[in-house]
């Protein structure tokens, strides 16, 4: 399961940065070319994309406050681990310095 909610977070960032690199470039491809053609005006262009701009801050803003708490997860679900390991191996040192004093 952690596994898969890391799977989910790699393929989310990848969705992040394919929209980071084409929407701005086709929206200001087309913005520009609508200004040009004269279907809209500079005002009206500047205001759709501080719109998007706004909208897009703010999803990406909650999704990353999501993300970060899925990772704190599992970065403590993975401390954890490590310390019950680390803790079974100080068990297995002292069994085994418990044994060499029985066998001198």
């Amino acid at each position: 399961m952690k596994n898969k909610n890391n799977l989910h977070i790699i393929k989310q960032v990848e969705h992040w940065d394919m929209y980071a690199r084409i929407v701005p470039t086709v929206f200001l491809l087309l913005t520009f070319t609508l200004i040009i053609l004269e279907v809209i005006d500079f005002e009206t262009a500047f205001y759709v994309g501080l719109l998007l701009f706004s909208v897009t801050a703010v999803t990406w803003w909650f999704w990353t406050i999501y993300t970060i708490k899925q990772l704190v997860y599992t970065l403590n679900t993975a401390s954890d681990g490590l310390l019950e390991v680390r803790d079974e191996f100080r068990k297995i040192n002292e069994d085994i310095k418990e044994f060499k004093d029985d066998i001198e």
